[in-house]
């Protein structure tokens, strides 16, 4: 076997090489709702072996745990590829994956089914504005182009240029067997030292929640699109309090009290700058690419602005005036 070390130095000689081309090929991103898990399911065409029982049932199975009793995922009715659905990883030698963060700042949890190891990368929640700082710094054109380029995954940088600005990072080897978890907002990247197997899925606990309403509210500066409502999740956890446990109700409770003050304060503003109509609306009737702000493309729930000479297109509050031209005391609160 060739040493992890000796393939690492190899891989970032060839990323900062400008005179070798190397092309690999990685099978990312495969939904195992499409081709099956890694791990045994409960799907009904085929019976369950001896100890794949207790594997189906496990919570660390990663098609169960998305869906525990402490995961706040559970309350998400629909499936979301790669969030709730793990998604499975075939990789070969030097197949990488570029610094990113999950979606909504969640959790997430990687297990190597089988084969050579794969190399992490990681970078505290403390330090991801820092990383973002000297990313932009050392790449001020691409940002300018792409405010949100850290989101697309093409974005590699070698780890010692990082340190090099201040930037704290870790590394590891994952090997056949072994979890890796990568915690809210925390950076990551990596690489495969050859042939593997992994599977992927993301999580929320309770401890997440104010981390996922502070990631709603970076997305509305970068105007990105939301996979999910957060207040809607809230609501909805709210809704059916016997089935949360104390932690994640006391979470709950916290967190609608900081939802509501806000919504109060925007509504209350709205009302100065002159709107006085509203009708209620009951956004979770409504597809989700259908009530987002055409400004900042959030998804809205609790509230948004509409206006006569454009029914179809709302704003959320934070962008009340950016709807349109018309006066705003025409204009109707949902």
């Amino acid at each position: 076997m060739v040493p992890t070390e000796l393939v690492e130095k190899e891989f970032w000689r060839l990323v900062s090489s400008i005179e070798e081309d190397v092309i690999v090929e990685y099978g990312a991103d495969i939904s195992s709702k499409e081709v099956g898990s890694g791990f045994p399911v409960r799907d009904g065409k085929r019976r369950l072996l001896g100890d794949e029982e207790e594997y189906a049932n496990s919570g660390w199975n990663l098609n169960n745990m998305p869906v525990l009793e402490q995961s706040v995922l559970t309350h998400i009715n629909v499936d979301i590829s790669g969030m709730k659905v793990p998604w499975l990883y075939v990789g070969m030698c030097f197949s990488s994956f570029c610094w990113h963060i999950e979606d909504h700042w969640s959790y997430s949890i990687n297990f190597l089914h089988w084969g050579e190891p794969k190399t992490w990368y990681g970078v505290p929640a403390h330090a991801a504005e820092q990383l973002e700082s000297v990313m932009k710094k050392l790449a001020p054109e691409l940002f300018d182009s792409q405010p949100d380029l850290l989101h697309q995954l093409v974005t590699i940088m070698n780890p010692n240029v990082l340190m090099e600005h201040g930037v704290p990072v870790f590394r590891t080897n994952q090997c056949a067997g072994e979890f890796v978890v990568t915690f809210p907002r925390a950076y990551h990247s990596g690489f495969n030292q050859g042939y593997n197997f992994a599977e992927a899925v993301n999580f929320c606990t309770a401890d997440w929640i104010p981390m996922g309403r502070q990631c709603v509210a970076h997305y509305r500066r970068l105007h990105r699109y939301c996979v999910f409502s957060h207040e809607e999740l809230l609501c909805k956890m709210a809704a059916d309090p016997e089935s949360l446990d104390v932690e994640l109700a006391a979470a709950v409770f916290r967190e609608m009290g900081e939802m509501m003050e806000e919504e109060t304060r925007l509504r209350q503003a709205l009302q100065e700058m002159g709107v006085l109509s509203s009708e209620q609306e009951v956004f979770e009737l409504v597809p989700d690419d259908e009530r987002q702000c055409q400004k900042c493309k959030t998804t809205c729930f609790l509230s948004a602005l509409t206006c006569p000479c454009s029914p179809e297109r709302l704003v959320c509050l934070h962008h009340a005036k950016e709807l349109c031209d018309c006066p705003l005391g025409i204009k109707c609160l949902r």
